[in-house]
């Protein structure tokens, strides 16, 4: 969804809009409710949980602390604010966590990272996210320049403010691009004793592929892309950056970069950032450690086999007795199941809206393993079909496969919230650090002691290796194991067999292996553009899994000597029940001042209050200029299966200025019941009553339908499917009106989209004096406020219509033609031309009037200071039946 606003440097009170909702609707989806949530609140932190978190929140909270201490010491500072964690339940069934200082300085987990196992490599899905989040916490925390500190005590939590035309940043660090935040992050995620990524043969092979083929530079670090890997640049190239700098100068000295980077007045230069820290710059650094690592990896092996398919995502490949198959796509366009023909060899794709994750066949079915929608109030995981519906009896279940019998082997997600446990039809197995391969009724798997990892057959220990890195792939006919892990410059294929280790692909590049026969195997394998599948030739030589460097542990740090988390049931907390409304806290000031030469000056102060769970929100808002002063209040709430909103206004008029036009109040509400949200299909109905402060008639109440079914895969621009239909009706002052509009659209290869839109409204009366009838306004925004209403650019005033009757239809091509700098504040991320033609047939009051309006529009996604992506629309727009024939126009969306 996209919101566009037209470049307007002037500022009209009149259109002034209460900023209430903003937040709710940035995280509308941040935690699924209703749900019952419980707080435990002192200080220095607040935790907010649900009951599955009750007997293991002790031990999270000392581990927290422990972190929190750790970090105080390395990054420099405390915090200036309590620390808020939420602990989402498991209605939110999501392998992810985040950590804002928007609206406060929080954390939110979610607990399905069972699922993430072995791409993770910790032992710990708990400790791995605290320690990576509270990381984020700390990177933009800190606020050492006077400007940001004083600005911060007075605006809050605002990413930035103005004093006059001068900006101010009172959070400084949210500047910093993802590449040092989240490359920092895993640096620290890795230090204590659990693994992390940085122990992971596929991201080292990642990194010295890009190296080699020269990838790896600031424009393309150090900028948001949508190049291959995508987000894996930030996590684990910048990961191996951090590394590279933490041995050469210490973690203390790199986690002190942040507290630095916060006393710029202006904190966009990083390269004078990393000077001041480490006595070099950016640029020269990249370097260096680029060229570490082409040194120390030269004699890295990129596989040389028989390429059967490339694609731009990765997920484990599965097989059948005849088959092996996995899903690929181009990451901009439906994804397909990779089929290939163990005995003919050869390969079939299937393409389906599938969501990634790793591909299951049952009953002559293809599923993933994903996390879906199961209801407005669950997201949940288990292996959703190409129409995204959940599989019967597979819900809350990282799936492993069937025993001969069929009787499933899961990861338990309830029970793996810290480490998974391994379930066999709802029996408790083991526990496990990796995925398990079941090859008839055995189980295989890894289990993690300290640095020593240790392959388990059902229960027994096999063999074992120093590392975090490893899983079972497959198991040959005379028994033999194979499994993935490190090697010394990558990830490669092994077998274990007769009490010996076997390396069996050439290869460092190797990430997944299956065999085809005996002598042959498929693999996937990671590159600097893209991965591959390829058919190798099995080639065993006796080797041994290569010791990893472990200097990075910090073996006397208390959080590295913490215990095991423990599930303690009876566990006695003095926690309350959590009231998202008794729990609103001041968040943010939002200021905004100026002048015009229409408008004079003109003052705007607003008030914001956020509970930490974002489910509901208040602003008070209090704006004046030459004319009038206007105070207002809004409230939104989104913790209930029922959302509700309302906001209210009054205005107080300059009786120099004439008014005759405008209340001296206004207001309006919301109900918005969510009814449909299960596979790719959306519904939701809204009632809503609208008496806007700036206009003396219009106060419609409105009973709206939406339903829509959207699916849009990787970094794709436009939606790779689109089917969405809005009805309502509308009661304004005697006046009834209905209408309805439909919307389809599909992705076409090449990055080509084409829609096609229908619009139908009628009134039973029309006023044009009193503003009864369907409304058609020249709005250059596509967000329309009230139902009975439309935009038509290029009409020159607002009119009423009694009927009219619209049809579009428009074509879409992106061009990736991406134009990156690191010193620039301004990149180009991709652009996107398009044609729009719409035809109008409108029923005045005594006429029947036909348009006809055509736009041509170049879209660029500008990338302003290396971190905020904006589209940027260059429009011309046409139409013979009206006075001002040609039109052009600039318009900027902020996505959302």
């Amino acid at each position: 969804m996209i919101l566009v606003k037209v470049w307007d440097l002037g500022f009209k009170m009149s259109k002034i809009l209460l900023f209430m909702a903003t937040l709710s609707a940035i995280y509308a989806e941040t935690v699924v409710v209703p749900d019952r949530y419980e707080i435990i609140d002192d200080e220095n932190s607040s935790y907010i949980f649900s009951d599955e978190y009750r007997g293991v929140l002790p031990d999270i909270k000392e581990y927290q602390d422990r972190v929190i201490a750790q970090y105080s010491s390395e990054f420099g500072f405390n915090f200036d604010d309590k620390l808020r964690v939420g602990l989402a339940s498991q209605n939110n069934q999501i392998a992810n966590a985040f950590s804002t200082q928007i609206p406060f300085n929080s954390q939110l987990f979610y607990g399905a990272g069972a699922g993430e196992v072995d791409y993770f490599c910790s032992t710990s899905w708990l400790k791995g996210i605290i320690l990576h989040e509270t990381a984020h916490n700390f990177q933009l925390n800190p606020k050492e320049s006077l400007s940001s500190r004083i600005s911060h005590k007075i605006v809050g939590n605002t990413p930035f403010t103005f004093l006059g035309p001068l900006p101010i940043f009172p959070i400084p660090n949210i500047m910093i691009n993802s590449f040092v935040l989240e490359g920092n992050a895993v640096l620290n995620e890795s230090r204590f004793g659990i693994g992390g990524r940085l122990y992971s043969g596929y991201a080292l092979a990642e990194i010295v592929s890009m190296a080699k083929a020269d990838k790896i530079k600031p424009e393309r670090m150090y900028n948001q892309t949508l190049d291959f890997p995508y987000s894996e640049n930030h996590y684990l190239v910048g990961g191996f950056f951090q590394q590279f700098l933490a041995r050469k100068y210490g973690v203390k000295r790199v986690n002190s970069y942040f507290k630095i980077h916060s006393k710029q007045f202006f904190p966009f230069f990083t390269s004078s950032a990393f000077k001041n820290t480490f006595g070099k710059t950016f640029k020269t650094l990249l370097k260096e450690f680029v060229d570490d690592v082409k040194t120390k990896h030269a004699n890295f092996k990129a596989t040389k086999g028989k390429t059967i398919a490339t694609s731009q995502l990765f997920v484990p490949m599965n097989r059948t007795d005849r088959e092996i198959y996995t899903l690929v796509g181009d990451y901009k366009s439906y994804p397909k199941i990779l089929q290939f023909d163990k005995q003919s060899k050869q390969v079939s794709f299937k393409r389906g809206a599938y969501r990634t994750g790793e591909p299951f066949k049952i009953d002559n079915r293809y599923y993933t393993l994903s996390s879906v929608k199961t209801s407005p109030t669950k997201i949940k995981m288990g292996l959703i079909d190409d129409s995204a519906y959940l599989q019967k009896g597979s819900s809350g279940k990282v799936i492993q496969g069937y025993l001969s019998n069929n009787q499933t082997v899961y990861f338990d997600i309830p029970k793996s919230l810290d480490t998974p446990h391994i379930y066999i039809d709802g029996k408790f197995y083991d526990t496990s650090s990796s995925s398990v391969y079941i090859n008839g009724d055995d189980l295989y798997y890894f289990k993690q002691n300290g640095h020593t990892r240790t392959l388990y057959k059902n229960k027994k220990p096999i063999f074992d290796y120093s590392g975090y890195y490893g899983f079972i792939t497959d198991i040959g006919d005379d028994g033999s194991i194979y499994f993935i892990s490190l090697t010394p410059h990558g990830s490669t294929a092994y077998s274990y067999s007769n009490g010996q280790i076997k390396r069996v692909a050439l290869g460092d590049d190797v990430i997944e292996f299956k065999l085809i026969n005996p002598n042959e195997a498929l693999v996937a394998t990671i590159g600097a553009d893209e991965y591959k599948y390829q058919i190798i030739k099995i080639n065993p030589t006796v080797a041994s899994v290569p010791t990893p460097d472990y200097f990075l542990e910090d073996s006397s740090s208390l959080v590295t000597q913490s215990k095991d988390f423990s599930n303690n049931q009876n566990s006695k907390l003095k926690a309350k029940e959590y009231n998202p409304i008794t729990n609103l806290e001041y968040s943010s000031l939002e200021q905004y001042m100026g002048y015009s030469d229409d408008e004079g000056g003109f003052l705007s102060l607003q008030a914001n209050f956020v509970d930490p769970l974002m489910q509901n929100s208040l602003a008070v808002l209090l704006s004046a200029d030459e004319e009038s002063v206007v105070g207002g209040v809004g409230y939104s709430n989104n913790a209930h299966a029922l959302e509700f909103g309302a906001e209210g206004y009054l205005v107080s008029h300059n009786d120099d200025y004439y008014h005759a036009d405008e209340r001296d109040n206004g207001y309006s509400a919301y109900l918005k019941l969510p009814l449909v949200a299960t596979g790719y299909w959306r519904a939701f109905t809204t009632l809503d009553y609208t008496k806007d402060f700036d206009n003396i008639y219009r106060k419609p109440l409105s009973l709206s339908l939406d339903i829509n079914n959207i699916k849009q895969f990787g970094v794709s621009k436009y939606p790779n499917s689109l089917n969405s239909l809005n009805l309502f009706i509308s009661q304004d002052r005697g006046e009834n009106s209905y209408g309805g509009s439909y919307s389809w659209g599909y992705g076409l290869p090449y990055q080509s989209f084409i829609s096609f839109d229908a619009t139908y409204m009628k009134s039973n009366t029309i006023d044009e004096y009193r503003e009864k009838g369907i409304e058609i306004n020249h709005n250059f925004g596509d967000i329309q406020t009230e139902k009975a209403s439309i935009s038509m650019p290029t009409i020159e005033t607002t009119h009423y219509a009694k009927e009219l009757k619209v049809g579009g239809i428009g074509v879409y091509k992106t061009i990736d033609a991406p134009l990156y700098f690191f010193s620039f504040p301004l990149s180009i991320q991709r652009e996107s031309i398009y044609l729009k033609q719409k035809l109008y047939d409108i029923d005045f009051a005594n006429e029947n009037r036909k348009y006809s309006e055509t736009t041509l529009g170049l879209e660029s996604d500008f990338v302003f200071f290396n971190n905020f992506v904006a589209p940027i629309k260059f429009e011309l727009l046409y139409n013979p039946d009206v006075k001002d024939q040609t039109q052009f126009r600039i318009l900027m969306g902020m996505e959302f």
